[in-house]
């Protein structure tokens, strides 16, 4: 009778959380079916349908289904990737980071929903464009070993897992190893750059790949304990070890200038280490309240060597070391009409990069950041609203080059539902930016005969403020949102191009006047027949605005994109397509080129076999182009990439689960640090 009493209490205290789902209830098989999307102040809630659970082989698998607005899944090689300058997308299982081979490993049954954060706090750290977070019920009971395995049958390309995880009442025990490997030699770039020399004559050098070869392998070893009760607490220490080689990278190319053609040439090595070891805690205090601690140590060791003939033999390495700390805190309590928290980050970093050869630099740096935040959210009749502050302070230093940055960050998110289909969400924030550490260094490094980039001990820290207005609509079988989006960089760092005396031409970055960005984009999601055909689209309008201190650039561009799939029995069929995101930042104007990829997967008993089409007929597809409209340099630039054509990828993904048994567990964030600091 207790536990009975205790469900109810908490199945009324969901009410108000679920009023504004549709739902069509069936009494003779106790069915629910729901709209699939949810709007939430700080994004949607996702709910993907059984079919689109059952026809998927892992987290890659899925999220691709999913048709997210302005996101690539690349199922073949495993990435994730945003469009355009916006970020990175960082992933989430029960609100810690995942990694590649959690994705792999997951089983797409267990999934309950997720989570699509597009306005992610400071909490998720740094350049975080979306966060994606699956919610996925935990095992307690039972085993799982599998393997996903996916190589290129058209180029030299792969990326191969194998993983197991063992529970016993609260403890999970968990390996992974991941083994990934690409020897492209098709990629072929085609530049024109035009010099405007001191004595007023323009030079113009174009430089055509002859030949090319990107070579990569890297190994990923992880060793993960879990300790939970789904009630009261969660403990979870994760240490992992991965390497990446790249033994001898090199691109020949044709040179022409006003003197004649030359051949010229390039080569590098590189080599990198990086183990991390990472603990996370979360306890359960009282029904209202809950603290969560987050520790990570990370250590980066990186070896490169460099080699280049353009305007003479050129040739450098680098060894590089960096040790980062990051810790974080949060305590929450549930209040009846809203819930706050209050809480902090903190990350310590050392870098010490030496350079010789042809450059010598010496590179020591330690800086920190710590952030306090407070935030409050909750609900008032048919307005939800997510309000907080909080403060950063940022300490750099590198010898003589010194500073202390401080700022002030307001949030505000205000959520109106119309009614059960019509909702308009407001998002105002002002948060900072930080150059890479790259870029703050003094080290000087010749690109080639004409241009160097130059690092700047000055740059500063910058504020950035974003503001949105979404209006969206909302039923079982169709969803679709309208979003204005407004963003102002102030004081940025932007790039600066500097001609010398001598004709040198320097890059480097500093604080100049600012960068906006506005965008229009509307993104539509309809079952054309429930749980068999689905497709969604977006397409919006992008305006950039770039005002340094002696040049205004401007750029509009369009992005759209599109994705169908059906669900046939044991097949599952699968299209995407977009015209790649194009932008604008400082003087340089950017275009991802077009994709198109083809998915048919087919479900054997444990075993999974899926085919990839990546530009099907396309023998020489475009993978980039650039262009520079500086004052004394522009250059127009265009890739392509042979390896990309008609690229057919064999995946065979295998599973063995044995009593498997779930319930709910919720965890929340954790950090790694990857920034080596090094420049190229």
């Amino acid at each position: 009778m207790r536990r009975i009493l205790l469900f109810l209490a908490m199945a009324t205290s969901m009410c108000p959380a679920s009023a504004q789902e549709e739902k069509t209830v069936n009494l003779d098989e106790v069915k629910v079916e729901a709209a699939r999307i949810v709007n939430r102040p700080d994004g949607q809630l996702i709910i993907p349908s059984k079919a689109q659970m059952e026809g998927s082989t892992n987290g890659f698998s899925l999220l691709n289904k999913l048709g997210l607005p302005a996101i690539r899944v690349d199922e073949a090689m495993h990435s994730i990737t945003a469009l355009g300058n916006q970020g990175t997308v960082q992933v989430r299982i029960n609100g810690v980071i995942a990694t590649k081979d959690d994705l792999l490993s997951l089983d797409p049954k267990s999934l309950k929903n997720i989570e699509f954060i597009d306005n992610p706090g400071v909490r998720y750290g740094e350049e975080i464009a979306y966060v994606l977070n699956l919610r996925t019920r935990h095992a307690d009971e039972g085993y799982v070993i599998g393997t996903d395995m996916v190589n290129s049958l058209t180029t030299w390309r792969g990326n191969n897992a194998v993983f197991a995880k063992a529970n016993h009442r609260n403890s999970e025990v968990g390996v992974s190893y991941d083994f990934a490997y690409n020897d492209f030699r098709g990629t072929r770039a085609s530049e024109r750059s035009h010099y405007l020399l001191t004595d007023n004559t323009l030079k113009t050098i174009t430089r055509d790949d002859i030949s090319n070869r990107d070579r990569t392998f890297g190994n990923t070893l992880e060793l993960k304990y879990t300790l939970a009760d789904s009630a009261s607490y969660l403990f979870q220490a994760t240490l992992s070890g991965s390497s990446t080689l790249s033994p001898g990278d090199f691109k020949e190319q044709e040179m022409n200038d006003e003197t004649g053609r030359f051949c010229t040439f390039q080569q590098s090595n590189d080599k990198s280490l990086m183990p991390s070891l990472d603990l996370y805690f979360f306890r359960q205090l009282t029904p209202r309240q809950s603290i969560t601690a987050n520790l990570t140590g990370t250590h980066i060791a990186t070896s490169q060597y460099n080699h280049r003939n353009e305007g003479g033999d050129y040739q450098y390495h680098v060894d590089g070391k960096t040790w980062s700390v990051m810790a974080e805190a949060i305590y929450e309590y549930r209040f009846n009409p809203f819930t706050a928290s209050l809480g902090l980050n903190y990350m310590q970093k050392y870098t010490r990069n030496g350079y010789t050869g042809d450059v010598d630099s010496k590179n020591s740096m330690h800086n920190n950041n710590l952030y306090l935040f407070t935030e409050i959210k909750g609900r008032w009749r048919k307005l939800s609203y997510v309000g907080g502050f909080g403060t950063t302070e940022l300490s750099y230093n590198q010898g003589v080059h010194r500073y202390t940055f401080h700022l002030f960050r307001p949030k505000l998110t205000l959520a109106y539902a119309f009614s059960n289909v019509w909702k308009l969400r407001f998002t105002t924030e002002i948060s900072g930016r930080v150059s890479q550490i790259a870029m703050v260094s003094d080290t000087r490094i010749r690109k080639n005969s004409m241009e160097w980039t130059v690092g700047n001990p000055d740059i500063r820290p910058t504020r950035r403020t974003d503001t949105s207005l979404r209006l969206s609509f909302d039923k079982p079988r169709i969803n679709s949102s309208t979003e204005f989006f407004f963003r102002h960089n102030a004081h940025p760092n932007m790039a600066c191009y500097e001609r010398t005396e001598d004709n040198q031409f320097l890059y480097y970055q500093k604080n100049q006047g600012s960068i906006d960005m506005f965008y229009l984009q509307n993104n539509t999601r309809w079952d054309l027949i429930p749980e068999k055909l689905i497709v969604s689209g977006y397409a919006g309008i992008y305006r950039y605005f770039n005002r340094g201190d002696a040049y205004r650039h401007y750029l509009t561009a369009y992005n759209m994109g599109g994705s169908m799939e059906a669900y046939l029995g044991r097949w599952t069929l699968t299209a995407n397509i977009d015209n790649g995101w194009k932008f604008m930042e400082g003087e340089t104007w950017n275009k991802q080129g077009a994709a198109v990829w083809l998915t048919a997967t087919c479900h054997l008993g444990n075993c999974d076999l899926s085919l990839y089409w990546q530009n099907p007929l396309r023998a020489h597809p475009k993978i980039n182009e650039a262009g520079l409209v500086s004052r004394h340099l522009q250059r127009e630039v265009i890739v392509r990439g042979s390896d990309y054509g008609n690229m057919v990828s064999l995946n065979l993904s295998w599973k063995l689960n044995k009593g498997r048994k779930y319930r709910e567990i919720n965890k929340k964030p954790q950090y790694k640090d990857t920034q080596t600091g090094i420049m190229d």
